[in-house]
């Protein structure tokens, strides 16, 4: 009887959040680092979007009332939005992120480029901002890291299980495979790969490579602004000498050029500001605007997923992202 009330009751409380969430998921708000605050936002006013991206960079279908507000997905819808918004006058990327998939990294790359056609764009990196959490920040006009932050990590990864021997040796199992070409299973778990597919892989691996250097090329060496904000110059030399896949702290990153400064969001604000009262040429009163965070009974719903979780161990707690996304070149640091 009480399982049957307690099934009823989640029913509606998830009747109820689609409800709200369908006037809801694209409401804007002031942003705030606890993002507690509901003040109401007043039209045509001049803004910063701040944009978040927290967690490992990927696809995904998944772009519901319910889904992650920070994801990929929804920094690049979000990055759109910005973008065709005239009230907007500069944009924020706030990012935490290890990396993740090449195609989403480069997707969110190069909608930043966009945005940074019309108006400035900072890029300011929390705990980890690395590999395609850097590629990200690459593109904006300026980067701000923590002194603490972890970054870098300028490299390419390709990771699949090989368990044949499990298969063939403990389970005597043998898989039967029908290709239409030699390479159509590369990466096979189920064989051990042969040298000419690895020479094959080693190839894409180098070649998504290369255009991770040439996005850097273009977002940082290759800036060309008259922004006064201060900027630090990264050198061909300091590119190729780092981008061996190494990690670094901000401080680091700023001393090497990787980063034109340390600090925060408030950092970030007061630097943001200038440049768009540099940009368009007059003063500006803005306020920071979260744009893909919601503040809506879909929080509350969060919070007790959390709550309810909490000491359970999933499979992403052990298992490494590059096996999760795995038969993929990944921009991934882990």
């Amino acid at each position: 009887m009480k399982a049957s009330l307690i099934a009823k009751i989640l029913v509606l409380l998830c009747f109820c959040s689609l409800i709200l969430g369908i006037f809801s998921i694209d409401k804007q708000k002031p942003y705030q680092e606890n993002n507690k605050s509901s003040i109401n936002i007043k039209t045509n006013s001049n803004k910063i979007a701040v944009i978040e991206l927290d967690g490992a960079i990927a696809s995904s279908a998944d772009s519901s009332f319910f889904s992650k507000e920070a994801n990929a997905s929804n920094m690049l819808k979000s990055l759109k939005m910005a973008r065709e918004d005239k009230d907007v006058q500069g944009v924020i990327l706030k990012i935490n992120s290890p990396g993740g998939t090449v195609g989403m990294s480069q997707s969110i790359y190069n909608q930043v480029l966009k945005v940074r056609k019309d108006k400035p764009v900072i890029a300011v990196m929390d705990d980890v901002a690395a590999s395609g959490g850097y590629y990200i920040a690459s593109a904006a006009d300026r980067i701000i890291a923590q002194e603490g932050t972890l970054t870098g990590s300028v490299g390419v990864i390709f990771s699949f299980m090989d368990y044949h021997n499990l298969l063939t040796d403990k389970l005597n199992i043998k898989p039967v495979v029908i290709k239409s070409g030699k390479f159509k299973d590369i990466a096979s778990g189920t064989r051990e790969m042969t040298l000419e597919e690895k020479e094959l892989m080693q190839d894409i691996v180098n070649d998504s490579y290369q255009q991770f250097l040439n996005a850097i090329r273009n977002g940082r060496i290759q800036r060309n602004d008259n922004y006064s904000a201060v900027k630090t110059a990264l050198t061909e030399e300091n590119l190729k000498k780092y981008a061996d896949g190494r990690v670094f702290t901000g401080k680091m990153a700023k001393k090497i050029g990787y980063v034109d400064e340390t600090g925060d969001i408030d950092t970030a604000k007061i630097m943001i500001e200038k440049m768009a009262q540099e940009k368009f040429g007059n003063k500006l009163n803005v306020k920071l605007i979260s744009y893909n965070k919601r503040s809506t009974f879909s929080d509350y719903l969060n919070g007790l997923t959390e709550y309810s979780t909490k000491g359970t161990l999933k499979v992403t707690d052990i298992v490494p992202t590059s096996m999760i996304l795995n038969r993929k070149p990944l921009y991934l640091w882990e």
